[in-house]
């Protein structure tokens, strides 16, 4: 019961959670080479917002092993991570996969955004590449959104 309170919790925080119609502005020199995808919602909340095609990195490993995915955080980048990926996939063996979160750095931007949508564009993404299962490791708001994903995707183990 307590766990299932603080899910319900959490995702009403989560749907609060929006960003300003004029975005978080220009505080990003790859901000205005961005394009902005058309809101799915049409500002009305009829229809639920559609994933991004996320910018991101893959390095290469062994596909046998599960990946590790890196998000960042608020005003952060893919290429945040770019010494410690580079540096795990050399050590470890594995794919290691670091991405832009919707309206940072080369992702698309859209006025949709909420942890949900933000799970759910990896929850679109991971597949695709062929990376589930995996590992996920989120800094700040990129840890609030691996949570909020493996409390919608977590499987038991085989």
């Amino acid at each position: 019961v307590r766990a299932g309170q603080r899910l319900a919790s959490m995702l009403r925080w989560t749907r609060a959670w929006r960003l300003p119609r004029k975005g978080l502005g220009s505080h990003c020199p790859s901000f205005a080479r961005v394009p902005v995808a058309p809101s799915s919602s049409g500002g009305r909340g009829e229809a639920e917002p559609r994933p991004l095609p996320l910018s991101y990195r893959l390095l290469d490993g062994e596909a046998a092993l599960p990946a590790v995915v890196f998000l960042h955080g608020l005003f952060g980048c893919k290429t945040n991570f770019n010494s410690i990926a580079k540096a795990f996939a050399q050590q470890t063996g594995r794919r290691v996969l670091t991405v832009d979160a919707r309206n940072h750095g080369n992702s698309p931007h859209s006025p949709d955004m909420s942890y949900e949508i933000m799970s759910q564009d990896l929850q679109d993404l991971l597949p695709r590449l062929g990376l589930v299962p995996c590992v996920i490791v989120g800094h700040s708001m990129g840890g609030r959104t691996a949570m909020l994903l493996a409390l919608q995707r977590s499987q038991p183990p085989p």
